[in-house]
Parts: structure tokens; sequence; C-alpha cells
């Protein structure tokens, strides 16, 4: 079970239990505020936590039937065993942390929208020029923090980032017959750049992320399928593989498992 479905999991036990004292726990009227909420503030369909909720019912205090037609599965009876040693006061205090959390997270996701979005016209902009020159670090760079709207973001320096794109001469790293356009300013193929190890991890390295050896050449439906895309792996694997011993040139020290998990 992943991170979220157990927080949503203890989240419907939760509901299950204390029902209407969990609602107002929480800062919500009725049960289907609370459900459609709670399901928004987590990234999941509200279908989920209701369905999950209605499996403890049968388990729990609840005056609802739930799912009294057939027996708790064994998850549930797991989890459910788990959950009971906790009092309502330490759920309440632990699911408000969980859905507090979340709405850091969304917030954070939001600031890094609207940075790429700068980012990459800072880029454009450096492209325009043409000043972009084909550059790979033989050692590592120490990294620059810098002031922004989140805590956790460094520099980016867009000419580097315009150095990579030189290196990949314009094209796509996925495959470079995917198609794109020209650039009206210099004839240019139009890529994007995107950080193979995503910089808002940085404080895990003691070298800089923002380098040419970790910054790939995309068009623009591979940089956003790599973002947004339900199934990156493959994706990630082959720019991993092309780009594993630059990155060890810069210091760079992970494991493909470890980078796809960073796109989790």
């Amino acid at each position: 079970m992943d991170k979220i479905n157990r927080e949503l999991s203890l989240i419907a036990y939760y509901l299950s239990e204390y029902n209407e004292s969990a609602i107002s726990a929480l800062g919500y009227r009725t049960c289907s505020e609370a459900m459609r909420g709670i399901s928004v503030r987590l990234g999941k369909p509200n279908n989920y936590l209701k369905l999950r909720r209605d499996e403890f019912d049968v388990l729990t205090n609840s005056s609802r039937r739930g799912w009294a037609n057939r027996p708790p599965t064994k998850e549930v009876v797991v989890l459910f065993d788990e959950f009971s040693l906790k009092s309502f006061e330490e759920l309440t205090a632990h699911i408000r942390s969980i859905l507090q959390n979340a709405d850091e997270a969304y917030k954070n996701k939001v600031a890094d929208a609207v940075e790429d979005k700068e980012y990459i016209e800072a880029v454009n902009k450096v492209t325009e020029s043409d000043s972009g020159t084909k550059v790979l670090r033989d050692k590592p760079v120490a990294a620059k923090k810098v002031q922004s709207r989140t805590a956790h973001v460094y520099a980016r320096d867009p000419v580097v980032a315009a150095n990579a794109l030189c290196n990949a001469d314009y094209k796509c790293e996925v495959c470079a017959e995917h198609e794109t356009f020209i650039r009206k300013s210099n004839g240019k193929p139009y890529t994007e750049p995107h950080h193979l190890v995503p910089v808002r991890y940085q404080s895990l390295f003691d070298v800089s992320l923002d380098v040419e050896n970790n910054i790939v050449s995309l068009c623009s439906n591979c940089h956003n399928r790599i973002h947004y895309g339900a199934d990156v792996s493959e994706l990630l694997h082959k720019l991993y593989d092309n780009r594993k011993d630059v990155l060890k040139k810069a210091g760079i020290e992970i494991s493909f498992s470890e980078l796809e998990q960073l796109y989790k």
C-alpha cells in the first residue's frame, strides 16, 4: 500500500469510528463536505475514501451497516487492529498533520509551476542571442541557494540550460526525430531544458544539480510527459542510461531506482 492510500485508510477509519466528532474536528460541516474536501486535498477520487470508510464500518462502532453483507478483507482487519490502538486525540493530531502537509505540498507545486514557467522564459531569452556553448563539467560544482517563493528552491542558471540545449544540438534526447518547431529568434529547433535529477531535491546532494551534465533537452511533449505522465519509467530509463556517466563526472551519484523514486 502506498503512502497516500495508507493515509486515506487511516482517515477512513477515523471517520467511521468517530463520525460527526471526526468531521467537526477536521473543520468540516457535513460528511459529504469532508469526503469531497479530504479527497481533493490528497489528490484521490472521492469514492476511494467513502468505500474505505464503508469497509471499516463493519468493525467500528459506526451506526452505518457499511459492507455488512461481506466479511472485511484481511488488509482492513490489519489496519483496524493498528489504528484502533490510538486515541481520538492522537488520530486527530495525526490526520490534521497529514492534511496540512498535503496543503503545503500543493502550494509548493503551484509555486514550482510558476517558477518553472519563468525559468523556461529566461532560458528562451538567453537562447535568442544564440549564446549557448557546448559544455560538460568534469568535476563537481558547489550548490548555490537563492531567495525564492519556496524555501527549497536553489539557483537555476538559464545560461547553463542554454549550454545543455546546445550540447544536444537542440534536439529531443528521448528521440532526435521527435517533431518540434523552429524558433523565430535564431532558427534553432525549439526544445526545453529539464533537470534529470530534479533541483527540488538539491538538499539531498552535496554538489550542484544545476549543471549541464544533469540537464537534458526535451521536446515540449516529452517535457510535459516527464512531469505529468502516468508512467515515465521507460523514458527516464533511457535518459538515465545516456547520462549516468556524465552525472558521475559532476559528482551526482544516483542509481536508476533512486532516480525513479524521485518522480513518484
